[in-house]
């Protein structure tokens, strides 16, 4: 992620109206981070993976199609039983 913060920063650095705040490298840890922990719970099937994953997936909200796919698979009797341990 930072990898790619850094090029995306190189390409666009002489475009007016477009930048990247210090910040900007926090937060596409932290939310990297975040997702990488959502994966792992899920991966073992702890309870609060789950509700990670439907936090995640409010990022789709914003595209219909796909929130109903997300939310379609999350649904399914095989999610639902990976974490019925």
């Amino acid at each position: 992620m930072l990898a790619a913060l850094a090029l995306l920063t190189l390409a666009t650095r002489n475009l007016p109206g477009i930048g990247f705040g210090p910040g900007a490298p926090l937060a596409a840890g932290l939310l990297g981070a975040f997702y990488g922990l959502t994966a792992g719970l899920i991966w073992r099937g702890l309870r609060p993976g789950r509700a990670l994953s439907t936090v995640a997936s409010l990022l789709y909200v914003l595209r219909p199609p796909l929130a109903a796919q997300v939310r379609a698979a999350m649904r399914d009797p095989a999610f639902a039983a990976h974490f019925a341990r």
